[in-house]
C-alpha cells in the first residue's frame, strides 16, 4: 500500500511538470518600435476602447509631426538660422497650430491588440495626403507675398517698407509651412521658399533702420504732432530733426483752428494737413482731416479733446494711410 502512495504521488509530479506552461503576454513590437517610412506617418496609442485608442494615437501624431518641425528650426543649420528667440517661439507655437488643424480624416488602424486588459493600437495616414493640403494653404501665401513684394518695386522707401511690412505679418507663417512640407516629402524642397524669406526680412530690416521722418510743425500744431511721432516709432522707424539719408522724409504738420460757441461748450474744429517731402525736397504726399473736440471748462480742453479724436484716427487707419500713403 506504501508504494502504491508513493507511486501515485511520482504521476501527479511527473504529470505536473510535463503540463506545458502558458505562455506570458509580450507587447508587441509595432508598439514598441513605431514604424517609420517615406510614404506613411504612424503613431501608436492605448485605451479601454479601440476608438479612444485611435483617439489618442491622432493627438500623438499630432504632436510628433510638430515636435518633429521644431527640431528642424531648432537646428544651426536651418537655412532661416540665425533666428531671434522671439522669432523662433512664434514659429514653434505656429507649428503647434498646424498640427492640432490639421484633418486627419484619411487615418487607417494598422494593427491593433490587447495587451493586459488594454487595446492597443498602430495607426497610419499617408504623407501626400497631408503635404497636398499645407501645400494649398501654403502656395496661396507665398503668392499674395511675391505679389505684394513686386508690386512694390521701384517704389519709396515708405511704399516699399509698407509693402513688405504686409508680407513680413505672415513671415513666420511662410517659414512654418515651407518647413511642414519639407519635412512630410522627403523630395520636396523648400529652398526657394527660405531664400525669399530670408531676402524679405532682410530687406524689411535694412529699411526700418534707414527710414528717418523729420516731423516739422507750426505753433499751432505742436499738440497734433505727438500722436504722429508716437505712431510712427511704434513702426520701428526713426524720428529724428535730420534729413541726411536717402531714406529721411519730411512731414511737414500744420492746422488751422477755429473757435465757437456751441450752446453751452467751447469749441474747437482743427483742419490738419500734412504733407510728406522725400530728401530731394519733391512733395510725395499730402492729406488732411478735421478733428473737433468740446469743452464746457475752455478751448484749451477743447483742442485737447480734438487730439484725443486725432490719436483714435491714427489708430483707425494706420499711420501711413493718415498721412497719405495709399496702401
Amino acid at each position: 500500500m506504501y508504494k502504491n502512495i508513493v507511486l501515485s504521488i511520482l504521476v501527479v509530479f511527473i504529470a505536473a511538470c510535463s503540463k506545458p506552461k502558458p505562455k506570458s503576454e509580450t507587447i508587441p513590437t509595432w508598439y514598441t518600435h513605431i514604424p517609420s517610412d517615406y510614404k506613411f506617418l504612424y503613431a501608436v496609442a492605448k485605451s479601454t476602447t479601440i476608438e479612444q485608442a485611435k483617439k489618442n494615437a491622432i493627438v500623438k501624431m499630432r504632436d510628433n509631426l510638430s515636435k518633429e518641425v521644431n527640431t528642424k528650426f531648432s537646428s544651426k543649420n536651418h537655412k532661416l538660422q540665425p533666428l531671434k528667440k522671439e522669432i523662433l517661439n512664434k514659429i514653434k507655437k505656429y507649428n503647434v497650430e498646424v498640427a492640432n488643424r490639421l484633418s486627419f480624416n484619411r487615418v487607417k488602424i494598422e494593427k491593433s491588440k490587447t495587451f493586459k486588459g488594454e487595446e492597443l493600437v498602430l495607426i497610419s495616414i499617408p504623407r501626400i495626403s497631408i503635404f497636398n493640403k499645407l501645400k494649398s494653404i501654403s502656395d496661396v501665401k507665398f503668392h499674395r507675398a511675391q505679389e505684394v513684394n513686386k508690386k512694390a518695386l521701384n517704389k519709396n522707401a515708405i511704399k516699399r517698407f509698407m509693402a513688405l511690412e504686409i508680407a513680413v505679418k505672415e513671415w513666420e507663417t511662410l517659414a512654418s509651412l515651407a518647413q511642414y512640407k519639407e519635412l512630410l516629402i522627403s523630395t520636396y524642397s523648400a529652398n526657394e521658399e527660405f531664400i525669399f524669406l530670408n531676402d524679405l526680412k532682410e530687406e524689411y530690416n535694412e529699411l526700418k533702420n534707414s527710414i528717418n521722418f523729420y516731423v516739422l510743425t507750426d505753433g499751432n500744431s505742436r499738440i497734433f504732432s505727438k500722436s504722429i511721432k508716437k505712431a510712427i516709432e511704434a513702426k520701428g522707424l526713426s524720428v529724428k530733426n535730420r534729413i541726411n539719408t536717402k531714406n529721411s522724409f519730411k512731414l511737414l504738420v500744420t492746422s488751422k483752428t477755429i473757435k465757437s460757441q456751441n450752446y453751452t461748450f467751447n469749441k474747437s474744429r482743427n483742419l490738419v494737413k500734412l504733407t510728406t517731402f522725400d530728401n530731394d525736397k519733391n512733395k510725395i504726399s499730402f492729406r488732411q482731416h478735421t478733428f473737433i473736440g468740446k469743452s464746457r471748462k475752455n478751448y484749451k480742453e477743447a483742442k485737447e479733446q480734438a487730439a484725443i479724436h486725432l490719436d483714435y484716427k491714427i489708430k483707425k487707419l494706420g499711420i501711413f494711410d493718415f498721412i497719405g500713403f495709399e496702401k
